[in-house]
């Protein structure tokens, strides 16, 4: 079963990157998609990956009830790492509804033993058609951002009642993407991020360079790769987020654009010991997502001992 990474190299720093994957490779971003695949068949895949740690997705696509979630996880040998709260954080009208669903799922988080709730805004239309162009895309104005930060802030602290660690993910295509969005945040909370090498890649963030400059609030990690020409395209083009995943923007690690090697040494020079969760945002439905899992993981086991 493969647990842990550490890279060697002339420059490299040693850490074992406890390494994760989750339903999002598989492209289930939310729980009632009708195109999902059937849940039972992605922890089947996950097993098979050799991985044994997840993310549980959004609540609601795994079992909720504690002793069937811990009995399907327990016969697959895996290992909850957390989950995620992926709902309009920018909408106050939403407050109540975002709440609900993070009670469940950290509820869900704390019964299979996790440590992690990841909070997401989740891109509207507007902002959908901007990711990736920090040039054009709208800002929250200072009302509402101060408004989505009491959102974020509550979301926190449900999870910390549950026993749970609260990290944001900027994200592309919601409120908090951009740099100026994420030094902001920095800023005006103290929560620790989710730093997602992908979505940093696609926000024009050097993921490198954001894991030296927010060590001391790297909380948690995802790592992801994309595609220069179809990030070119969205730039160039103006594609909407949803189009560029459409259009395959995500690939397995070491495919795309992001600096793997570098991301993993300089994880190691800040000292995180953390889980690396693997994914690769797709259209339910899509590809292969067990074989591309496969390629990442081939790749980070050349760069050193998995």
């Amino acid at each position: 079963m493969i647990q842990s990474l550490t890279v060697h190299d002339d420059t490299a720093h040693s850490l074992p990157v406890k390494l994760a994957t989750g339903p999002v490779t598989w492209g289930v971003d939310f729980a009632d998609r009708p195109s999902n695949p059937p849940w039972s068949h992605v922890l089947d895949e996950i097993e098979a990956s050799g991985l044994g740690a997840l993310e549980l997705g959004p609540v609601g696509y795994l079992p909720e009830d504690p002793a069937t979630l811990r009995a399907e996880l327990g016969r697959r040998h895996l290992t909850a790492v957390g989950s995620y709260v992926f709902e309009d954080l920018h909408d106050p009208a939403e407050e109540r509804t975002v709440l609900a669903v993070a009670e469940r799922a950290c509820r869900a988080i704390a019964a299979a033993g996790g440590a992690v709730l990841v909070i997401i805004d989740r891109p509207d239309e507007t902002r959908v058609a901007t990711a990736g162009r920090a040039d054009v895309a709208p800002r929250l104005s200072d009302e509402r951002w101060a408004a989505m930060l009491d959102i974020v802030n509550q979301v926190a602290a449900v999870a910390r009642a549950d026993g749970l660690r609260p990290v944001v993910h900027p994200h592309a295509g919601g409120y908090i993407e951009f740099a100026d969005e994420v030094e902001r945040l920095v800023a005006d909370t103290d929560l620790d991020l989710c730093i997602d090498s992908g979505h940093f890649a696609y926000a024009g963030i050097d993921p490198v360079a954001a894991i030296r400059t927010y060590a001391d609030r790297l909380g948690h990690f995802h790592f992801k790769d994309i595609r220069p020409d179809v990030i070119d395209r969205v730039r160039a083009e103006g594609l909407d987020f949803w189009t560029a995943i459409k259009e395959d923007v995500f690939c397995p690690i070491g495919e795309g654009l992001v600096d793997v090697a570098g991301v993993i040494n300089e994880l190691a020079a800040v000292g995180y010991y953390g889980y690396a969760t693997i994914e690769q945002d797709r259209v339910a439905g899509s590809g292969t997502p067990l074989e591309d899992l496969q390629r990442s993981v081939a790749v980070l086991e050349r760069m050193g001992t998995a």
